[in-house]
């Protein structure tokens, strides 16, 4: 028993010597991947519309409503789904002046998404978690928003309002 204590002790012993010469390489290797600037812009202006719109959250979703993806619209798409509506696109709203304008992206993650939406919303292309990162002095961590981007081009559109 001792001597299995003894190399489980040894395993974490050489695990933290390691542990800071791996770590700044992870790190790093995740803000490797290049910022698309149309997805900085989407991100951009999607927080400008949330921000000028502090008052009212209805004015706010309809500012914010070309940023977002058809699957996120109720029928008819002039609205938020109601339950977007009720959960995380309220939270952004409210959230959104602590974060850094413009964006300050922190990270960027690519996911194995290939297509998002469902029926009439149906959409093949990539969704990307870009890491927004708060103003200076807002404690808290990042928070990520999906960005997809349609197969064949087109504008990128916010599919995911994450923890804003």
């Amino acid at each position: 028993m001792n001597r299995l204590r003894g190399f489980g002790l040894s395993l974490l012993l050489l695990a933290s010597a390691a542990a800071p010469t791996l770590l700044p390489k992870l790190a790093q290797a995740q803000l490797d991947e290049p910022v698309d600037p149309r997805g900085e812009k989407v991100l951009n202006d999607f927080l400008a519309a949330l921000t000028a719109n502090e008052a009212s959250i209805d004015a706010a979703i309809k500012a914010a409503l070309p940023y977002l993806h058809k699957s996120l619209l109720g029928p008819g798409g002039s609205d938020v789904s109601a339950d977007l509506r009720r959960f995380s696109f309220k939270k952004a709203w409210e959230n959104a002046k602590l974060y850094a304008q413009p964006v300050k992206i922190t990270r960027i993650r690519k996911t194995s998404t290939t297509a998002i939406g469902f029926r009439e919303t149906a959409e093949k292309g990539k969704v990307v978690d870009y890491f927004v990162g708060k103003k200076e002095g807002v404690a808290g961590m990042p928070a990520p928003v999906k960005i997809f981007f349609p197969e064949g081009g087109g504008e990128p559109k916010i599919s995911y309002v994450g923890s804003l």
